[in-house]
């Protein structure tokens, strides 16, 4: 039983009966007609809006946050990087400078071109895990060991766990989010 939903529907109805029976009293019955058909428009709208389904706002159900993973870390470009041996692959690349450890990462220059063989220019996105826990585990190690922040992985110093909470290094348990 939701209290609330009982206070909107009484409180709607009040209006909109009220509202509509005003206009009506008043002579106006094309004003009370259309009032009646708007304000029910709006009403039930937010009533959809607030009290159905589990993305409901008033809804207690977790939500994921953040609600879809940048392919990158925060501030960090995608990348098509050619190798010498013709392959590619998907890294990232840091062209503002906001990586805080530049021995890992440089600042990718903007001006010409690269030498693509050297690593010390891309993030890697590749990973040895499948499982999405485990794959961002490994991203997170390696976010926080190039000195980035990645939203819903890592602030920078900690891993973030899937329900957004931050992953305590000190837990001890080999199953933890946290850097090795």
């Amino acid at each position: 039983m939701n209290i609330y939903l009982i206070l909107y529907g009484l409180i709607a109805g009040a209006l909109l009966l009220g509202g509509t029976a005003k206009l009506y009293g008043m002579g106006m019955v094309v004003g009370a007609v259309l009032f009646f058909i708007g304000s029910g428009f709006l009403i039930a709208t937010y009533g959809l809006r607030w009290f159905v389904g589990e993305k409901s706002l008033l809804s207690n159900a977790p939500v994921k946050w953040p609600p879809v993973m940048n392919t990158c870390p925060d501030f960090l470009s995608l990348y098509k990087r050619k190798k010498a041996n013709g392959e590619s692959e998907d890294v990232c690349v840091d062209t503002i400078g906001v990586s805080k450890n530049s021995a890992m990462l440089k600042r990718f220059p903007t001006s010409g071109p690269v030498d693509n063989e050297d690593d010390a220019y891309f993030f890697p996105l590749k990973t040895s895990k499948s499982d999405e826990p485990s794959r961002n585990k490994e991203w997170c190690q390696r976010a926080i060991l190039y000195g980035l922040t990645w939203e819903g992985i890592t602030n920078g110093e900690s891993c973030i766990l899937p329900d957004g909470k931050k992953a305590s290094p000190s837990s001890g348990s080999s199953d933890s989010n946290c850097p090795a």
